[in-house]
């Protein structure tokens, strides 16, 4: 009698809850999203007048596989890259590089073994991230490997040796544009 008794309150309370979110959403305020005010011609704006970044995030492309233009290949879906033009002017050092590691990403590639995949490939990832930002911070919360980047806004670098993953972000607003440097 008594898991009866327990089973229908647990039934009635999320009844209750249901109703309550649904009344919420009927009742609350039109919400403005990015894509509607992008449409309108309007950014949304934080208080002091920059444009809001804050929200949560998510990419749905390939360049997590490979920013330039690409076929398929084993274990890479093709796609369109995020390069203009869709491909880097490689020195030839370099474009051996990036190919001995294309071919040895299997063992090599720190995502096969869970590991922070870096900037700005993590911003490519399928995985949604969150942007807080305040007048002086911009932080990026991501959901893949929980990981953090702090952008602060308006100051310097530290001194010394800077041995961050993901480096020292430090910006400045360009009138609509987030200028970075990365240390």
């Amino acid at each position: 009698m008594t898991s009866r008794v327990v089973r229908s309150t647990i039934v009635i309370a999320s009844v209750f809850v249901m109703l309550g979110a649904v009344w919420f959403q009927m009742n609350r305020e039109p919400v403005e999203t990015a894509a509607a005010a992008q449409g309108s011609g309007s950014l949304p704006r934080t208080a002091d007048g920059k444009p809001d970044l804050s929200g949560i995030w998510q990419v749905l492309i390939t360049a997590a596989w490979n920013i330039e233009d690409h076929q398929a290949s084993k274990g890479v879906p093709a796609g369109q890259g995020v390069v203009e033009g869709g491909e880097l002017p490689y020195l030839p050092e370099a474009l051996a590089k990036r190919n001995e590691n294309f071919k040895n990403r299997l063992t090599l590639d720190p995502e096969t073994k869970c590991f922070q995949p870096g900037m700005p490939r993590i911003m490519y990832m399928p995985y949604p991230f969150q942007i807080v930002q305040t007048p002086t911070y911009i932080g990026l919360l991501f959901e893949y490997v929980h990981t953090t980047r702090h952008i602060r806004l308006n100051s310097e670098h530290p001194e010394g040796p800077i041995e961050w993953t993901l480096g020292d972000t430090r910006a400045r607003w360009e009138g609509d544009t987030l200028v970075t440097d990365v240390t």
